[in-house]
């Protein structure tokens, strides 16, 4: 192996270790939905999905908080994130561990009314205050959205695999093919 192979694969190794190992140091999005009948009404459904967008993971409550919500509730688009303890005592956290949310759980509004969802022993929806539309949820779901220092090292490992293949075939265009590689493992320093 040659030095500029050597070293493409020395800085790409390291590009893809140290974005891959880091903690977050964004903010983190998860993507949201669920689902739920009325505890009154079985034909009265609830269908929300959207995002949650977080500040950085803290280590000490094992923990993300909500500061935004985008998305939809049976067609309604969500308008805000309600502040901490403005609704039930929620308290907007997203937990790292399952259930996602404690018994306080995060609020919003949409449609001009506030919504709370929270975890106790189950999943639950609960509506406007002074009204009981409590909503059991039939499904939950919250995936995190990847980071793009991830995919900047799949892009990375991508391209220095191309450009590999590329030698491989044209070897006798040694003298040509060294300049181009050089310029895309110096395109992708920069972007980093």
């Amino acid at each position: 192996m040659n030095f500029d192979k050597k070293f493409a694969v020395t800085i790409t190794g390291t590009v893809c270790l140290l974005t891959t190992m880091m903690a977050p140091v964004s903010a983190a999005i998860f993507n949201f939905s669920y689902s739920g009948t009325s505890v009154l009404d079985p034909n009265d459904i609830v269908i929300a999905k959207g995002t949650l967008t977080t500040s950085p993971y803290d280590s000490a409550t094992n923990s993300y908080e909500i500061i935004d919500i985008t998305g939809t509730r049976n067609g309604n688009p969500i308008e805000s994130l309600l502040s901490p303890g403005s609704f039930l005592d929620n308290d907007n956290f997203l937990l790292a561990n399952s259930p996602a949310l404690d018994e306080f759980g995060f609020a919003y509004t949409a449609g001009g009314v506030s919504y709370n969802l929270f975890y106790t022993y189950d999943y639950i929806e609960i509506g406007e205050q002074g009204y009981y539309t409590g909503y059991p949820l039939s499904s939950f779901s919250i995936t995190p959205v990847p980071e793009s220092s991830l995919m900047l090292g799949i892009v990375s490992i991508t391209v220095l695999v191309t450009i590999n293949k590329i030698n491989s075939r044209f070897a006798h265009f040694k003298n040509s093919i060294i300049p181009i590689r050089a310029l895309l493992i110096n395109a992708l320093l920069l972007l980093l």
